[in-house]
């Protein structure tokens, strides 16, 4: 009875991989249950609570009061939809319990509105200022038009700008907003995971065949 010898076996699976090869594709591997996690968390922790709060949250028209109830260093979003909103001219106000004054400031520009507008459970609201509050209490935003012409309808629910940076680079001199970071993982960390599964498991299926095409010519 012949048996097949060693070279024979490997020469019927096909040449194998180089070992950098196999090294990258496992370190590959290792990256797609990271991806995973990373994502459900970033779902549970931030994009649902999110979406959850403008749900809950009652449209305002321009002049009115918008109260919400924060602890202390609690950021809240200002969303608003319409024409005063998409031209910039929207300008917002908050107070604290004490009537002091808190800073209203703008995101940058990319973000939550750029790749989760669809999570958005109220059509046509983007977050245009977080306000952070100083001290445990209610928070009231008010908000009119620069231009009366233009109108819009504005609410107070939760903050996807975020404060702080992420350092990236091979010296970490690039910073990035958080809140920007989030909005890009959210969605570009499961779809790097759907997209490698199956160049790791067919990549290698293919490369075996095309070094035996070379070899066999």
């Amino acid at each position: 009875m012949h048996t097949a010898s060693e070279p024979d076996r490997r020469d019927h699976a096909g040449p194998a991989l180089p070992e950098h090869l196999r090294a990258r594709r496992q370190l590959l591997w290792c990256l797609i249950p990271v991806c995973l996690i990373a994502t459900v968390l970033i779902w549970l922790l931030w994009v649902l609570p999110v979406a959850a709060s403008i749900q809950r949250s009652t449209p305002q028209s321009l002049g009115s009061t918008s109260q919400v109830t924060a602890s202390a260093g609690e950021r809240v979003g200002v969303w608003a939809s319409g024409a005063a909103a998409s031209f910039g001219l929207l300008r917002c106000e908050a107070t604290d319990a004490d009537g002091a004054v808190l800073d209203v400031r703008r995101g940058r520009s990319l973000g939550w509105d750029d790749t989760l507008w669809w999570m958005t459970p109220r059509p046509g609201f983007e977050q245009v200022f977080q306000v952070e509050s100083s001290r445990a209490g209610v928070i009231a935003v008010t908000c009119v038009s620069a231009i009366d012409t233009y109108d819009a309808e504005f609410l107070v629910a939760g903050d996807t700008f975020m404060n702080g940076s992420i350092g990236l680079g091979r010296t970490g001199s690039v910073g990035f907003d958080i809140g920007s970071v989030l909005a890009i993982t959210a969605v570009g960390f499961p779809l790097f995971a759907i997209v490698l599964i199956p160049v790791l498991v067919f990549g290698p299926l293919g490369l075996r065949s095309h070094r035996r095409r070379r070899a066999g010519s």
